[in-house]
C-alpha cells in the first residue's frame, strides 16, 4: 500500500482506539514534535467510529501525508503486523505512540538523535514523567533491554529487516513490546528527552486499563519459554488456561471469560481499512 513516493525521514505510527478528544490532542501534540521535519503519520484505528475518527482528523491542523486506517482487528499484534508489512513508508526511524500520551516537543527529535548517536542501536525507548514510581521505572529503562510501549521508535533497518525476514507477531497480543525486546536484544537505546504527558482518564478508562493488565499477565505467562512465536495467540493462551488453576482477582476472571468468547479472526478482518480524510 506503500510506494517509494512515500518516503520520509520519520514515519510516525499512531494506535489510537477512536476516542475522538484524545485522538485530536494526541495528533496536535505529534504535528508539534513534527515540525519542520519530513515526517508521515498513519493513524491504526483499533477501535471506535471511523467516521468520527476521520472528522476528528480533518478538524485539527494540516499534518502532511496523514493516513488513517481501520482495524476490524485492532489488537496491538495485528496493527503492528499490518503497519510493518503493508503500510510502513520507507523511513530512517519509525516511532510508535499510544493515543492516551501527549508526546513532548523535542520527543521524536530526542529518539532520531538517540539513534542516530548509537550506530548499533535499532530502537529507542522514551522515559515517562508522571506517574506511580515513576523514578524506579526510568532506572530500569535506563539500565537497558527494555522499551516503553507508549513511545518508543525503531530504526528503519530494524523495521526494513523484520518485513523482509517475515517476522510477525502473534495476532490477538496486546502486549507486544517484551516480544520485540526479545528480537532487539541489547540494541535499544535510550531517549533522555523524549517523554510525555498521560491524559487524564475516568472510571471507564481506569476500569479497561485493568482489564488490560490482567491480559497482559496471561500472555506474557503464556509466551513464558517459548522459542517460536505462533500465528495466532488464541490456542496457545487457551492451552495455557487449560493448565492453570483459576487464581487472581476480579480482573483476572474476567479476562478469562473473555478469552472464552474470542474467535480465530478471518484474512480480511486483519487487512487495514483506508479511511478518507
Amino acid at each position: 500500500m506503500t510506494t517509494p513516493a512515500d518516503a520520509c525521514d520519520w514515519s510516525i505510527v499512531l494506535l489510537s482506539r477512536g476516542e475522538v478528544p484524545r485522538l485530536a490532542r494526541c495528533l496536535a501534540a505529534i504535528r508539534q514534535a513534527a515540525e519542520g521535519r519530513d515526517a508521515r503519520v498513519t493513524v491504526l484505528l483499533r477501535g471506535g467510529d471511523a467516521a468520527e475518527a476521520a472528522r476528528a482528523v480533518r478538524s485539527g491542523a494540516a499534518l502532511p501525508g496523514l493516513r488513517l486506517y481501520a482495524l476490524a482487528q485492532g489488537d496491538r499484534a495485528n496493527a503492528w503486523n499490518q503497519y510493518v508489512h503493508a503500510l510502513r513508508p520507507g523511513a530512517a526511524m519509525h516511532a510508535f505512540v499510544e493515543d492516551h500520551a501527549l508526546i513532548g516537543r523535542e520527543a521524536l527529535r530526542s529518539l532520531a538523535a538517540a539513534l542516530a548517536a548509537d550506530p548499533a542501536a535499532e530502537a529507542a525507548t522514551a522515559l515517562p514523567s508522571q506517574g506511580r514510581q515513576v523514578a524506579a521505572l526510568r532506572a530500569r529503562l535506563r539500565r537497558g533491554g527494555r522499551l516503553h510501549g507508549t513511545l518508543h521508535a525503531l530504526s528503519g533497518r530494524f523495521v526494513e529487516a523484520a518485513a523482509a525476514g517475515g517476522f510477525r507477531l502473534p495476532v490477538g497480543l496486546e502486549r507486544i513490546h517484551p516480544l520485540l525486546v526479545r528480537r532487539l536484544g541489547d540494541r535499544i537505546t535510550v531517549a533522555e528527552e523524549a517523554s510525555w504527558r498521560a491524559m487524564p482518564h475516568g472510571f471507564q478508562e481506569a476500569w479497561h486499563r485493568r482489564l488490560r493488565a490482567a491480559r497482559a499477565r496471561m500472555e506474557e505467562a503464556a509466551l513464558a519459554g517459548r522459542d517460536s512465536l505462533p500465528e495466532f495467540a488464541l490456542p496457545m493462551l487457551r492451552d495455557w488456561q487449560a493448565r492453570q488453576a483459576a487464581t487472581g482477582g476480579f480482573f483476572d476472571w474476567l479476562a478469562r471469560r473473555r478469552l472464552a468468547l474470542e474467535a480465530i479472526p478471518t484474512p480480511e478482518a486483519l487487512r487495514p481499512r483506508p479511511v478518507p480524510v
